[in-house]
């Protein structure tokens, strides 16, 4: 009985330093596709804005309709915000918005930064202006989704390998 006991508890470690590599490994492959995802959003946004002359709020509103998750429920909190606004607190209601973009995503800090910095460009009246800091909030998006892919392959071996490790040593100290 004691054998078994020891083999289930040494399954189970192992299966779970396995779910561990698994789950770190999705979330890094879940931040590539979510700056892709942005990347194509922000490219979207810049479209409407140049060739369709629409205001933020109805690029938003477009911008909803083909989108996936987590950009949906952004966009979404974005357009009723400045509903209830009226347009009067941009800045407030955009960072507000990217907080929430923030939390229900993979994004690390740094991805978002950029974003932060359109809260002071987006909706003034320069077209042009706003057009060159989204082209700059892009390059950003791009140079982080490039980094994180050069180092992905990498990490995910080394996330796998330490995982792996970590629960032979718990199956050996437990044994």
């Amino acid at each position: 009985m004691e054998l078994l006991c020891k083999i289930i508890g040494s399954v189970c470690v192992i299966t779970g330093s396995g779910y561990l590599a698994m789950s770190m490994n999705h979330t890094m492959e879940q931040r590539a596709i979510d700056l892709r995802r942005l990347y194509s959003v922000l490219l979207q946004l810049k479209s409407e804005m140049q060739y369709m002359g629409n205001t933020l709020p109805e690029c938003f509103i477009r911008l909803k309709e083909g989108c996936c998750e987590p950009f949906c429920a952004w966009l979404d909190k974005l357009v009723v915000r400045l509903e209830e606004e009226d347009g009067n607190i941009f800045r407030t209601v955009w960072l507000e918005s990217l907080d929430s973009l923030y939390l229900n995503s993979a994004f690390e800090k740094k991805d978002v930064e950029p974003l932060r910095e359109l809260a002071d460009k987006l909706g003034n009246e320069d077209v042009k202006a706003q057009l060159k800091a989204i082209d700059y909030v892009l390059l950003h998006i791009e140079q982080n989704r490039k980094d994180l892919e050069g180092e992905i392959k990498e990490r995910k071996k080394v996330v796998t390998s330490l995982s792996i490790f970590a629960g032979m040593l718990v199956l050996i100290l437990l044994l």
